[in-house]
């Protein structure tokens, strides 16, 4: 069992690690001129983002994928295959180039 003053300094970690991320992201749709709300939950994230979706009336769901395998997928599950199938909005899943794809363009 870790004592109340370890618990209270990994939420205090993570609670900084958000706010870092909120900023980073922030800062990037400023600069863009895109605005935008940022929300934090806990739970599972599929469940959570689909709940937050209703809940901001959203149109539209963009995610991303880390391309796992069928495999990993079927007994990890998936963020994006639960947000497809469980969203009342369009879901618009990215998947990211890996860096030699980038560079063979």
């Amino acid at each position: 069992m870790a004592s109340p003053a370890v618990v209270e300094q990994l939420l205090k970690e993570l609670e900084e690690r958000v706010d870092n991320l909120e900023k980073k992201y922030r800062d990037r749709l400023l600069s863009k001129r895109i605005s935008g709300k940022f929300r934090t939950a806990c739970g599972k994230p599929g469940e959570k983002i689909v709940s937050i979706a209703k809940e901001e009336q959203a149109t539209l769901i963009i995610t991303g994928t880390r391309g796992l395998g069928k495999f990993r997928r079927t007994i990890m599950g998936s963020v994006s295959d639960y947000i497809v199938h469980h969203a009342s909005v369009p879901v618009l899943v990215c998947r990211w180039k890996n860096k030699d794809d980038v560079s063979k363009s």
